[in-house]
């Protein structure tokens, strides 16, 4: 596959924010990123008996980390090692794309449902978050662009530079550790080759049943700190390590989704995700042309009669719409507009 020059994405800017609410998408200033090393940590300790809950591992910034045979993240003792290694068995499956230093970043709207959910999954199953990427400049993501290989393109492992939640510091991939420091078993790790497995909505015998469960505990803690914050989250239905806010409205079915998923519900027919994939217009217009109020309303049909399951399980979704729900309310974020503050990747 040809690449892109860098010019055909160095001036992107959101066109999906939603009008009702701005006029124009909003710049992300670099007081708006906060570091995920140290935001809230002190409340993080106090809300997990003097255990932080929450870790940092900016995986594009190294490239000589590889899982050993027992799943666990290693060095490599040399980089002829790591050449050797095939790319299942690396945890940065592409290549370095930001400084050896760069810090995990995240848009302070994002980083506060993370900390929610990080306190809550400790608090609830001993387990501890280590967040692998968060905000990825589009000069960051242009440099994984280079590095990979067509597949990711088409599978929908990587998105195009500029385009993703992740530009904006308002996507986050994490994964969860026991007290002993094993990986929970998720049904792969981090950046999964496998993109037929990787989707929540996999119910295949290729993942074991506890990782089905613990999939569903994870998502759970992203959707209940969100509503707790009076904010949406949409986990990205194809990634089960990555959680998001919707790009505007016509992901609000997203959110139902997950929240459905959650309660062991399925929302789409084989019908609709046939639809999906065949005829995108009939999908939208079922779908995606949903005000807020169309939202809620869809919200209370389905969850008729397991509103008591519901509250204790997730809560529910803010009353009213805010333009902080949804990351096409922001342009992407590039470096060079981040290098004066230091908060710059590559």
């Amino acid at each position: 596959m040809h690449k892109r020059p860098w010019a055909d994405f160095s001036n992107v800017r959101s066109t999906s924010f939603v009008p009702d609410l701005l006029s124009d998408a909003r710049v992300v200033a670099p007081a708006d990123l906060v570091d995920m090393r140290q935001h809230r940590q002190s409340e993080r300790i106090a809300a997990c008996n003097g255990i932080d809950p929450l870790a940092t591992l900016v995986v594009y910034a190294q490239d000589g980390l590889i899982y050993d045979t027992d799943g666990h993240i290693v060095p490599t003792a040399s980089q002829a090692e790591y050449l050797a290694t095939l790319r299942h068995g690396r945890v940065n499956k592409f290549g370095l794309a930001y400084r050896s230093d760069a810090t995990l970043w995240l848009h302070k709207t994002l980083a506060d449902i993370v900390v929610g959910a990080a306190m809550h999954l400790h608090q609830t199953q001993g387990w501890s978050m280590v967040l692998y990427d968060g905000l990825r400049t589009v000069e960051g993501a242009y440099n994984l662009y280079l590095h990979a290989p067509p597949s990711d393109m088409e599978s929908g492992l990587l998105s195009l530079p500029g385009r993703s939640a992740h530009n904006k510091g308002l996507a986050i991939d994490s994964m969860f550790y026991d007290r002993s420091g094993c990986e929970i078993d998720m049904g792969g790790h981090f950046d999964h080759l496998d993109m037929a497995t990787n989707s929540r909505t996999y119910n295949g015998d290729g993942i074991s049943e506890a990782a089905r469960c613990n999939r569903l505990l994870r998502e759970a803690a992203f959707l209940r700190s969100a509503f707790s914050q009076g904010l949406l989250i949409a986990p990205l239905r194809t990634e089960f390590w990555d959680d998001r806010l919707p790009e505007n409205r016509a992901d609000l079915w997203r959110v139902l989704d997950s929240a459905a998923r959650c309660l062991g519900l399925s929302l789409l027919t084989p019908q609709d995700e046939s639809l999906r994939k065949t005829d995108r217009t009939a999908f939208a217009k079922k779908w995606e042309r949903w005000s807020y109020g169309d939202f809620l309303a869809r919200w209370q049909a389905t969850f008729k009669g397991r509103e008591a399951a519901l509250q204790q399980l997730l809560g529910a979704p803010p009353p009213q719409e805010k333009p902080e729900f949804y990351h096409g309310n922001y342009h992407p974020i590039y470096d060079r507009d981040l290098r004066e503050s230091g908060k710059h990747l590559t």
